[in-house]
């Protein structure tokens, strides 16, 4: 089946990652996403992407998404030390402790994937 129901039937594993609300300390922003840099630099197995979004109200305020292949991979991540340790060096930036919320990628859409594909 070609065009946009043939792209729906394809069978893709689902990918599974979290999202993450965090208050950070005021002057703290760039120094979190130097932290996140690193962290993206490890090449951690199954790694996806990340999306970091600050708030236009708070500009303390970023909420990350963190995409991997799917939950084992994900789970393999968070038991690696190298990212208990990126997780402490967050934690001294923040104001509050962070908010998370794991789950499946359930729909992701990228530019030029239309119904005409």
């Amino acid at each position: 089946m070609n065009g946009y129901f043939g792209l729906l039937l394809q069978e893709v594993p689902p990918m599974f990652g979290t999202v993450a609300k965090m208050k950070l300390k005021p002057g703290s922003f760039e120094k979190m996403q130097e932290t996140m840099s690193e962290f993206e630099g490890q090449q951690a197995k199954g790694f996806v992407s990340t999306i970091v979004y600050r708030s236009q109200a708070d500009p303390n305020e970023a909420w990350l998404a963190i995409v991997f292949e799917d939950e084992a991979s994900y789970r393999a991540n968070s038991d690696d030390p190298r990212t208990n340790e990126m997780s402490r060096n967050l934690q001294e930036l923040l104001a509050a402790p962070p908010e998370w919320h794991d789950g499946e990628v359930v729909n992701m859409t990228r530019a030029g994937e239309t119904a005409s594909a």
